[in-house]
């Protein structure tokens, strides 16, 4: 329990210190990442890896196409989060839809 709290905590701290355009970067990551998992454990299949993988590069477009000297404004921020969260729900969904890829061998 103890360490579930400190974990929060450093998160919450790394989350306050960080600029809103690290955010940004920092959950894009998250996403490719988790996209990644789901190829490697064969929870998604290659063609809908290939589609969520399209979609956070149109969000990245999108979000290059916003900024201003590096800087999002607050509308610009809201906008990107809704896609991303969008997204991720979507990953998940077709992560448990049933449809199953080859999962990959990490020797």
């Amino acid at each position: 329990m103890n360490r579930i709290l400190i974990a929060i905590a450093a998160v919450a701290t790394v989350a306050t210190a960080m600029p809103a355009a690290a955010l940004v970067n920092a959950r894009q990551l998250n996403q490719e990442r988790n996209i990644d998992a789901g190829v490697r454990s064969g929870k998604l299949t290659h063609r809908e890896a290939r589609s969520l993988r399209a979609e956070v590069r149109a969000i990245a477009a999108q979000k290059a196409s916003l900024t201003r000297d590096g800087r999002y404004s607050q509308r610009d921020k809201n906008i990107i989060h809704a896609r991303q969260d969008r997204l991720a729900h979507k990953i998940d969904r077709m992560k448990a839809n049933g449809h199953r890829g080859r999962p990959k061998k990490i020797l």
